[in-house]
Formats: C-alpha cells, sequence, structure tokens
C-alpha cells in the first residue's frame, strides 16, 4: 500500500523547476447542478504555475484537488429495489497537468500536454492512476483567424478515450474573441478592463474507480463509474484589483449520463440523467 502512496506523489507534485516561475494563479470554484433524485456538487481549487522560458518556449503547470459529492446513492440506477441508509457518494480526485509551448515557426505553435490524475472513493490505489494529455498544432491563417487541430487522451465522455480536437478562433477585436470547436467554445467580451462576460460551450467528464464495486441484479461486479455532459452558460468575471478576480457562471447542461462498467470496461451500462441548471462561483488570485 505504501508504494501506491508514494507512486502517487511522485506523478502529482508539481515540478520544482517551475516553483521559479515568472507567476502563479490559485483559484477556487464550486459548482452545483441537478440530477434525478439530488444534485452533483463540486468544490475545486488550483494552483497554476507558468514560466516563459525564452521567445519560443513557455512552460505552464497546474496542480488541482476536486471534491465531488452526489446527493443520491449511485445505486439506485444500477438497481430495482434498493434501499440505504444513508445519503451522498462522495469522490476525490488530483490533477497535475503539464503544457509546453513551442514557437515552431512565425505562424505555427507546438502545445504538448501530459496530465497524470488520480481519481478516487476511498482509498488511493495504483489502478486510480490516468494519464491524460496530448499534441496540439495552432495554425495562425490571417491576422485575426488561427485553427487548432491535435489529438488528445480525455474523459470528455465518462472515460478515458483517444479523440481528436478542433477550435477556430477568431479575433474580432481587441475585446471580443470567439473560439468554436471540441472539446470547448467560447465567445469572450471585454466590457471595460475589468469586466468580462463569456458565453460558453463545454464538453467535460470524469472516471471513478468505486470501492467498493456495486454487484447489480444479474450477478454482475460493476468497478467504474464516469459521468459526462455538455454545459452551455454565461459567465461574468470581476477583476476587483491587480491580483483579486470574482466570476459567477449560470447555464444549463445537457446530455448527462452516468457510464457504469467493469473493470476491463467490456461491460458497460450507460444511464441517462435529466437536463437542469447549473451554477457555480469562483475566485481568483493571481500572485
Amino acid at each position: 500500500m505504501r508504494i501506491h502512496y508514494y507512486t502517487a506523489l511522485l506523478i502529482l507534485i508539481p515540478l520544482f523547476s517551475v516553483y521559479a516561475q515568472n507567476g502563479s494563479v490559485i483559484n477556487f470554484n464550486t459548482k452545483t447542478e441537478p440530477i434525478d433524485n439530488g444534485s452533483i456538487k463540486q468544490t475545486e481549487i488550483g494552483i497554476l504555475f507558468f514560466k516563459e522560458i525564452n521567445t519560443s518556449n513557455k512552460l505552464t503547470n497546474t496542480f488541482k484537488y476536486k471534491s465531488t459529492t452526489i446527493s443520491d446513492e449511485i445505486e439506485t440506477y444500477l438497481l430495482e429495489n434498493y434501499n440505504s441508509n444513508y445519503s451522498n457518494t462522495h469522490f476525490n480526485s488530483f490533477g497535475n497537468a503539464f503544457q509546453f509551448f513551442h514557437q515552431l515557426t512565425e505562424k505555427t505553435k507546438l502545445n504538448l500536454s501530459i496530465e497524470p490524475t488520480v481519481n478516487f472513493q476511498n482509498t488511493i490505489s495504483i489502478s486510480d492512476v490516468t494519464i491524460l494529455g496530448g499534441i496540439e498544432i495552432n495554425q495562425i491563417l490571417s491576422k485575426k483567424n488561427s485553427i487548432d487541430i491535435g489529438i488528445k487522451r480525455m474523459t470528455v465522455f465518462g472515460k478515458p478515450q483517444i479523440l481528436p480536437t478542433i477550435s477556430l478562433n477568431h479575433q474580432f477585436n481587441k475585446d471580443t474573441y470567439l473560439k468554436i470547436g471540441f472539446p470547448n467554445s467560447i465567445l469572450s467580451y471585454f466590457s471595460s478592463v475589468r469586466d468580462n462576460f463569456s458565453l460558453t460551450n463545454d464538453f467535460s467528464g470524469s472516471n471513478y474507480n468505486l470501492n467498493p464495486p456495486i454487484i447489480t441484479d444479474n450477478g454482475s461486479p460493476i468497478t467504474k463509474v464516469g459521468f459526462s455532459q455538455m454545459e452551455t452558460a454565461l459567465q461574468y468575471e470581476r477583476n476587483i484589483d491587480t491580483s483579486w478576480f470574482v466570476g459567477i457562471k449560470g447555464g444549463y447542461s445537457t446530455n448527462k449520463e452516468f457510464k457504469f462498467s467493469d473493470k476491463n470496461n467490456t461491460s458497460e451500462i450507460n444511464q441517462s440523467l435529466k437536463n437542469g441548471n447549473v451554477f457555480s462561483i469562483s475566485i481568483k488570485y493571481k500572485l
């Protein structure tokens, strides 16, 4: 068991070389949304370090912890006659994302990313470690237009998958920016130096090992659960001063699913969830 903890720590501790960073950002976010018989509440705190190595290279390192509470026993989605003496299912997630940006040419930029994550319910084991990340190319097409194309291993559909990424980017003016693509789209508008409005559309998901597993009515063990959705939201961010930012986001989530599977992902049970409103508050501090 001890080696499991050491392995997780070695994977997740931020790079010490980045500690001599050009800058850093601390971000706190809390979000809630309804499901069939309860709600999903998420609280996340992240620390971003970024460093300009030289004019052609940049490195970022983001360490995140996310706590997810489902106020409805997930067994009810698999067992017909399930009665529990308690409610709430709690999951934890640690992630450490490294991104390296390299300017290949005047109009072409390379983005390499690797993100080890540990997602667990009660105890940590080596099976809880997942390696995400990939490669993207940004190509400037004109003065105001560019395109991003890549391939990444992500969990946006509730399980680790290698998927293509693409986005078309257009800078209308210094205050208005548009990005349309997968898995994220955004229309951003700065009404003033301190006020930013944005309309976003994001595909997002997560995947966890169940401890203990759920034994279904037909006797099959379910050891993994994933959650996925598409979220469309309007966000307002206010720059209180040079360091503090406060954001409020409200929107609507669709295509919500729990994905249950065995340890080898050979048998999968998808359970659709009702669409619903999403609300979140975030606080950001730039050091």
